[in-house]
């Protein structure tokens, strides 16, 4: 459970936005964001939907890179940072997308509209305790067509710790969960989803990533005393490796509703 309300979490998320309206304005770590970008693009290729939702879209780069990729497709974003929303609305200009349309709309509220997918991304965990994040999902599943897809990625803290304990074996320190984060628990997720979706594939897209970025790229950085990069080509190039392993803490899961 998080420390801080939710309330505190958008002003964070909004301050956040009116600082930085760069690529890194949700993420630091872009590489991970193109990930994160091909994963989901490459599901909905798969599944070949009509609509689709973004549930905290942020500032929308990873929906507009989507959604121009998938051009005959719906595309709908929700975010409760009306700052994030005004980045995502001048991208979308930009690129003078037509299948794209934001809504300031906060997850723990009824989502408006019925979609054939839809998909998180590090969304849940900005949710201070288990119970908000319970209600986020069971939001999901009444906004999802029957037989719609919901496609996650979010930070799990078996995950984390498996990652942390990893980085002890290098000497280095442990990296904390972030104060307006709440990871997610595999146990308690798998029971609660039982009654509503279908599993359909589950992989950790983080582990290798993590253990060539934040581990042996960090503690070369450490040999030699200059600070970590996440524009240095570790990054890049970790980004394209397959996944394998459970040294960190951020999955993909696949699920179909019942």
């Amino acid at each position: 459970m998080s420390d801080v309300t939710v309330d505190e979490i958008r002003k964070y998320w909004n301050e956040r936005a009116k600082k930085d309206t760069s690529a890194q304005s949700t993420t630091n770590d872009v590489y991970f964001r193109d990930i994160e970008t091909r994963v989901i693009s490459e599901y909905i290729a798969k599944l070949k939907p009509d609509s689709v939702a973004d549930l905290g879209c942020g500032d929308g780069r990873l929906l507009v890179t989507i959604a121009t990729m998938h051009p005959d497709i719906k595309f709908y974003g929700y975010d409760y940072s009306d700052e994030m929303l005004k980045i995502a609305s001048n991208l979308i200009q930009l690129k003078n997308l037509e299948n794209v349309k934001l809504q300031l709309h906060n997850i723990l509220n009824p989502i408006p509209g019925k979609f054939d997918v839809v998909y998180t991304v590090r969304c849940l965990i900005n949710l201070p305790d288990w119970e908000l994040q319970k209600k986020s999902i069971n939001n999901i599943h009444e906004s999802l067509e029957p037989g719609g897809y919901y496609l996650m990625i979010e930070n799990f803290i078996e995950g984390h710790d498996a990652f942390n304990n990893l980085r002890k074996k290098f000497n280095l320190p442990e990296i904390p969960v972030r104060k307006h984060n709440n990871y997610l628990s595999q146990k308690k997720l798998s029971e609660f989803m039982h009654d509503l979706f279908l599993l359909e594939f589950d992989v950790n897209i983080s582990s290798l990533y993590y253990v060539v970025t934040r581990i042996i790229y960090s503690r070369l950085c450490a040999d030699i005393g200059v600070e970590p990069d996440y524009f240095d080509p570790h990054h890049k190039y970790a980004s394209l490796l397959p996944f394998c392993g459970e040294f960190g803490p951020i999955r993909f899961l696949v699920y179909r509703k019942k």
